[in-house]
């Protein structure tokens, strides 16, 4: 799955690209920041995006992101445990929320079950 990683601090940005890339998922764009006509240009499958640090909050960046991303699955993550917020995340256009503080390995199920079960492998002769 085609995926955009947008990650305010860069230094993370390896460790997601590997949690993703065991998910399942090829990054094949890492920003920083909404851009929408970088999004739009990469045409992604999915959207990984930490929605912790948007000076305008969530909600907004998540609105943001779906007007231009209108088929991706849209994941945020958030150090945020509240059903209020992940109400709103929702409803602002995240296909779903993943909690930080379930460490590498509960964000890594996370997403998996998001997605679903890998596609078959054809067999080889």
């Amino acid at each position: 799955m085609r995926t955009y990683l947008i990650e305010p601090q860069t230094v993370f940005v390896p460790f997601l690209t590997r949690l993703l890339a065991d998910a399942g998922m090829s990054v094949i764009a890492t920003r920083d920041d909404i851009d929408g006509r970088d999004i739009a240009s990469h045409d992604p499958d999915a959207i990984f995006v930490d929605v912790d640090f948007f000076s305008r909050g969530a909600p907004n960046a998540l609105c943001r992101i779906r007007q231009v991303a209108r088929d991706a699955a849209v994941i945020a993550f958030s150090e945020t445990e509240d059903s209020t917020f992940e109400a709103a995340c929702v409803i602002s256009g995240a296909t779903a929320v993943v909690s930080k503080r379930s460490g590498m390995d509960g964000m890594l199920r996370s997403v998996r079950s998001l997605l679903g079960p890998p596609p078959a492998r054809a067999a080889t002769a």
